[in-house]
């Protein structure tokens, strides 16, 4: 009985001795770590089945099996691989870093109203523009093309069917549909902005991708989002923010000496 009761105590005082999924030359493969690279891959998708579970632990002995005979072969003291394995150390720390920070940093019902309050002013000032455009390689062409438009000797869409070289808005006989003038190339947004509306811009404008001809259907101040809807953006964006502020806040807290190309030299060894 007491022997009985000694093996219980064991087994509870060190469960650890339970949790290899398996060994690999005497080097264990813990549980915990495909637990772990389960949890990690469910986020994409992956399920937590027997089958993937034995894959991952497959994919962890082949690896523990190769970093082993790395070290054998004494890779690990290289200093390329040395500085390789320190980068990857680090960038695995700032990654944890900077998850750990965003679950402890959620927005406040504040933040995020103050920050829909803001969207919804800055829509009242933001206007957005139904646009179609024929766009073309050449200005002479561009011209002809506008002329025979104006003249109504062929229709907008027609035009653009045939002749723009923007296919993808091209068989849509030219329809950029409705958007804020800022989503396009400066020349092409201060035409459109300049335009008025079920108006074709009075000469071809020219950008990086050739001669447009442009002709704004309509414009309307953009109706901003329902707070429901907005909110998965704004939570994202004042996190960032946050983030942003956190980091730089650690950077003025360290003290960072930059080395000088002239110092850098100084250092180095002298040739005989």
């Amino acid at each position: 009985m007491k022997r009985f009761i000694l093996a219980a105590a064991v087994a509870l005082t060190f469960p650890a001795y339970a949790q290899n999924a398996a060994t690999v030359n005497g080097q264990p493969i813990p549980q915990s770590e495909i637990d772990t690279m389960v949890k990690a891959m469910s986020s994409r998708g992956m399920e937590d089945t027997p089958e993937n579970r034995k894959m991952i632990l497959d994919q962890l002995i082949t690896g523990e099996v190769l970093s082993q005979e790395a070290v054998k072969q004494g890779l690990d003291k290289d200093e390329q691989t040395r500085l390789l394995i320190e980068n990857s150390r680090k960038e695995i720390l700032i990654n944890s870093l900077i998850a750990k920070w965003m679950e402890d940093h959620n927005p406040s019902e504040a933040d995020i109203n103050k920050a829909y309050d803001e969207l919804v002013a800055d829509s009242k000032n933001t206007k957005e523009y139904n646009i179609r455009h024929i766009l073309v390689g050449d200005e002479k062409e561009a011209q002809a093309l506008l002329k025979r438009i104006k003249d109504k000797k062929i229709d907008f869409a027609e035009a653009a069917k045939e002749n723009s070289i923007d296919y993808g808005s091209g068989k849509e006989g030219g329809d950029l549909g409705w958007a804020e003038a800022d989503n396009f190339v400066p020349e092409f947004a201060e035409a459109v902005v300049a335009a008025k509306p079920n108006e074709i811009v009075a000469e071809p404008v020219k950008s990086q991708f050739g001669w447009h001809i442009i002709e704004v259907l309509g414009e309307r101040n953009v109706e901003p989002p329902s707070k429901d809807e907005a909110t998965p953006g704004l939570k994202q964006m004042i996190q960032q923010k946050q983030l942003q502020e956190y980091v730089e806040g650690l950077r003025e807290s360290a003290t960072v000496v930059e080395s000088t190309d002239d110092a850098q030299k100084a250092e180095e060894p002298k040739k005989q």
